[in-house]
């Protein structure tokens, strides 16, 4: 059967199988169901083929229920709820592997293969809209380093929440960068990368190279002192974050993207069919 129009909750009842909430997601709870739809389907294009249409059947609508405006050309991805269309005004860092998996979707093209196909250039303008948010996430702090997650005001510029204004030095954003990268070959997304690195190493970097702790405050005036550092390092820093600042700065053939498919954990495949 047909999966167009269908939203999926984060939540399913593990003896009913059935949905156990009414909260929908494409950041904490939901995102990777999305992203292994399109994966797998591209990793194993022949006997997972069924996965790359139902990618681009649920597609759309997730990021319909899921989306909306600050301003023209800037697009936030909330939460919302099964039975309501309006997303929260609130964005998590989390979300920001969504315009990565849409400009993934769309140079495969997945996107657009199959009836149920949509325009040629509707994902990778969608991505484009999302990663100016996610961007704008960074570049808004005092220490150029994102928030957990922001208030998303119409018309507004976007706002850390107050208590979601620490920094685990995430990789979404900067794993969307790679991948718009490669797809468009507009420099804003190594420009900004860069920019991401100097920040990692101003206000995270311990002396003596010994680690990278996370950051308590990102709009701190004083984000290198020690009062501003949390006693963390979570392994996606190294795993992710690091791993896709580098392969944002390498050739097209260090895995290139019709090749390999990177998990959500960043842990490159090969496509096997």
């Amino acid at each position: 059967p047909s999966l167009e129009g269908v939203v999926f909750p984060v939540d399913i009842h593990p003896r009913e199988a059935k949905f156990a909430g009414e909260r929908v997601s494409m950041g904490s709870g939901g995102d990777s169901f999305y992203e292994y739809l399109l994966k797998q389907g591209l990793q194993r294009p022949r006997s997972k083929a069924r996965l790359r249409r139902q990618y681009r059947e649920v597609i759309d609508t997730a990021v319909a229920r899921s989306s909306g405006w600050v301003s023209k050309g800037r697009r936030f991805v909330g939460e919302s709820q099964r039975a309501r269309s309006d997303p929260q005004h609130k964005m998590e860092h989390l979300a920001c592997f969504l315009p990565g998996m849409l400009a993934l979707g769309h140079v495969t093209g997945v996107a657009t293969e199959g009836p149920q196909g949509g325009s040629s250039n509707a994902h990778l303008t969608a991505a484009e809209e999302i990663m100016r948010v996610c961007m704008e996430m960074y570049t808004s702090t005092t220490t150029g380093l994102s928030a957990e997650a922001y208030e998303t005001a119409p018309g507004k510029p976007v706002r850390p929440q107050r208590t979601f204004k620490y920094s685990l030095l995430r990789p979404e954003t900067v794993e969307s960068a790679f991948i718009l990268w490669r797809v468009t070959k507009n420099n804003k997304y190594r420009d900004f990368g860069w920019a991401v690195f100097r920040s990692l190493e101003k206000w995270s970097r311990l002396p003596g190279g010994r680690g990278y702790t996370a950051v308590a405050d990102v709009g701190a005036e004083t984000g290198a002192s020690e009062h501003n550092r949390l006693d963390r390092m979570d392994s996606f820093l190294l795993s992710e974050t690091f791993k896709y600042l580098y392969l944002l700065f390498c050739p097209d053939s260090v895995l290139p993207l019709d090749k390999y498919v990177l998990n959500t954990e960043a842990h490159p495949f090969p496509v096997q069919e």
